[in-house]
């Protein structure tokens, strides 16, 4: 079935609606087996960053949704960072922690919406909630959890390969 909706070219890319934890680990495993195959996924081109041209290819060739596509790069990326030297591992993760802090970045702007609907002592309740601590701590909690979740992937590409 997935080779025949990979081959038909009416269709532009295959999600899934709601994916369980099990089926998430799976599908990056299967997407990251995959995209290793395609050019632009190589090791020597990982570490210029995602391009416009690894979701032009795992689309094309895989039918992979950008967002699939980027954490399928992540998790070959993690795969071909060399963990011992520290400069090349910074360089992953915080490259990874600016993608999850976007939706950080979106907040921000909404705030400054917010406060012209809010007196000054609400707006400063709100604040406080969203302090930046807060914000650290989840996104090293995040990226923790993602780069644990992303090693599980690459420990059976590398017993598959």
């Amino acid at each position: 079935m997935y080779d025949h909706a990979c081959s038909d070219p009416a269709v532009y890319d295959i999600t899934v609606e709601d994916p369980s934890e099990n089926f998430t680990r799976l599908r990056n495993f299967v997407d990251s087996l995959k995209c290793m195959s395609l050019p632009s996924f190589r090791p020597e081109h990982l570490k210029n960053g995602f391009s416009k041209r690894m979701i032009k290819e795992a689309r094309e060739q895989f039918k992979i949704t950008k967002t699939q596509a980027r954490k399928t790069y992540e998790i070959l990326r993690l795969k071909a960072t060399n963990m011992s030297n520290s400069e090349e591992y910074r360089k992953y993760r915080l490259e990874v922690k600016r993608r999850l802090n976007i939706p950080f970045q979106k907040e921000k702007k909404s705030m400054h919406k917010l406060q012209s609907f809010l007196n000054p002592q609400e707006f400063e309740a709100v604040l406080q909630s969203k302090s930046v601590e807060n914000q650290h701590d989840f996104l090293e909690k995040s990226y923790r959890a993602l780069e644990l979740d992303y090693r599980k992937v690459i420990e059976r590409i590398s017993a598959h390969v």
